[in-house]
């Protein structure tokens, strides 16, 4: 009787599973980060950690245990003739401690950090977008004392992406708890 109950379960997993990944996205996620503004010469590529693969796979995965399907998308086509809202992220920087190790827009801070702003486009919303600045810290101030860059970060496993993945993962959660309410 057992058995017969957790392959039920299972199945009802499966198959709301499959009825999740057929559903309409409510939301496509520019997977091509950065606005790619006219002036402002870096390239995404140019951060480490894959910070702009990550970031995008955990925005999709939390959206979907969020119960708000988003879909990543990135070719031009599907983002410029979207009938849904359409999500794009750039990140502004990321800080690793140290003047050397900062990428994107300096800062008087040199607490490692990961700093984006989300831009929601949607015909719905007044003038049809609406932008939120996003930050995470990669490593706090007791994490790195006496030490003065979260390179140095090796206490206990971690390394510069696992932490810097971490913070994605916070980051995420923002970001989607920022454009549930506004696209439902």
């Amino acid at each position: 009787m057992k058995l017969r109950t957790v392959c039920c379960a299972a199945l009802g997993t499966l198959l709301s599973a499959a009825v999740w990944a057929d559903a309409e996205p409510q939301v496509r996620l520019n997977q091509n980060l950065g606005f790619n503004v006219e002036g402002y010469n870096y390239t995404q590529a140019e951060y480490p950690c894959n910070v702009d693969k990550v970031l995008v796979e955990k925005i999709v995965e939390r959206g979907r245990s969020n119960g708000l399907r988003i879909e990543a998308v990135g070719t031009a086509d599907k983002i410029l003739n979207s009938k849904i809202p359409v999500l794009a992220i750039d990140i502004e920087a990321m800080v690793l401690g140290s003047d050397e190790f900062t990428f994107g827009t300096r800062s008087s801070s040199n607490l490692p950090s990961v700093r984006v702003t989300a831009a929601l486009f949607d015909d719905n919303l007044p003038d049809g977008m609406v932008t939120a600045r996003h930050s995470c810290a990669i490593a706090t101030l007791n994490q790195l004392s006496p030490r003065s860059s979260v390179l140095d970060l090796d206490a206990g496993g971690h390394t510069v992406c696992s932490a810097t993945h971490k913070c994605l993962n916070d980051l995420s959660r923002d970001i989607v708890r920022w454009v549930k309410p506004q696209v439902q």
